[in-house]
């Protein structure tokens, strides 16, 4: 369901197109609250179609090390296939049924970081809808626009919507998947409680699910077995910032983390979430293209961030030019 916050921006930036462009923008304001999750599906999944095929495939093989591998891309494309594949392992080998205790934690761990890596996305399609309203805000003071700048400010309003949209979406479908990854990781405590892998996906289970005490109980058990781990590191940095919001501490567990492991996708994904400025984000933005240039982040958000991001850029030339003050291309002059 939209938030009071995320419909008065969608007005806000409706009204401000409509008068600006002599639209009817305001006619589309809340057309996407009340979102069901098949409707959630078939959004991302024609947004997804609209991207057309990511440049590089994951192999996800039907066993354990094909769910490895999507766990390790943290690619959205990754999750289903790995997903389908480990629900239909069933490797007991006497008789019951039973799944596995390993097979039963990567399924929680699959579904867990599914619903993660979507929300993920989620929050960063918000901050990229904020920034771009800031930026056409701040166009609309123009008294006099040009023919471009119009044509901007309706690419800007369709951009806004279009994120709005698949943020929605994405928050729908992560908290099915998160309901499911919590439940797997209740059964792999339940018929395992001192396997280290049960309470490492249980404590994924417990900070995605706002269980902040039991969180740092198993925080405290991750440590004790594997105190030097970048599953730990990770663990560290989101909690720093969902429990805490302490932006800058995140940001520190996640690049010791990758110190560790330059290729750590999840946390260079975590680095463009935590940025404190449009500028920052945009710089974390390059470091994730580098090391995952098909990752989510780069090709679902980040034409919206570059879009943010050069608008602020043009937007303080133009102020740099009114004060007089000196740009990269004009050199201060000497008195």
């Amino acid at each position: 369901m939209s938030s009071p916050l995320k419909v008065t921006r969608v007005v806000v930036l409706s009204t401000l197109t409509a008068v600006m462009l002599g639209g009817c923008a305001g006619a589309h304001v809340n057309e996407h609250r009340g979102m069901t999750l098949a409707h959630a599906r078939e959004v991302v999944a024609e947004f997804e179609a609209s991207l057309g095929p990511a440049a590089s495939r994951i192999d996800v093989t039907a066993d354990e090390a094909g769910a490895l591998v999507a766990l390790k891309s943290d690619r959205l494309d990754a999750f289903p296939p790995a997903v389908k594949a480990i629900e239909a392992m069933k490797v007991a080998e006497d008789g019951s049924g039973d799944v596995d205790i390993q097979v039963l934690a990567l399924r929680a761990q699959l579904y867990l970081a599914w619903g993660e890596a979507e929300l993920t996305v989620a929050e960063v399609l918000a901050r990229t809808a904020t920034a771009l309203e800031n930026n056409a805000r701040a166009l609309s003071t123009s008294r006099n626009l040009s023919a471009e700048q119009k044509a901007r400010l309706a690419a800007d309003a369709a951009a806004i919507e279009k994120a709005r949209q698949i943020d929605e979406a994405l928050r729908l479908l992560a908290s099915e998947h998160v309901e499911i990854g919590g439940r797997e990781a209740d059964a792999v405590i339940q018929r395992a409680p001192d396997d280290y892998q049960g309470y490492r996906v249980a404590a994924d289970a417990a900070r995605m699910r706002n269980q902040w005490s039991q969180f740092g109980e198993l925080l405290q058990r991750v440590e004790s077995h594997n105190p030097d781990s970048n599953g730990l590191r990770f663990l560290r940095g989101v909690a720093s910032w969902m429990r805490d919001g302490d932006a800058s501490t995140a940001a520190q567990h996640f690049r010791s983390a990758l110190l560790t492991d330059a290729t750590f996708v999840r946390a260079q994904a975590q680095l463009v979430l935590v940025a404190p400025s449009l500028s920052e984000q945009h710089a974390e933005l390059q470091n994730l293209k580098s090391i995952a240039p098909d990752h989510q982040l780069v090709r679902w958000a980040g034409p919206g961030i570059e879009r943010a991001y050069q608008a602020a850029q043009d937007r303080q030339r133009q102020i740099d030019a009114a004060i007089g003050a000196p740009t990269a291309s004009s050199p201060p002059q000497p008195e």
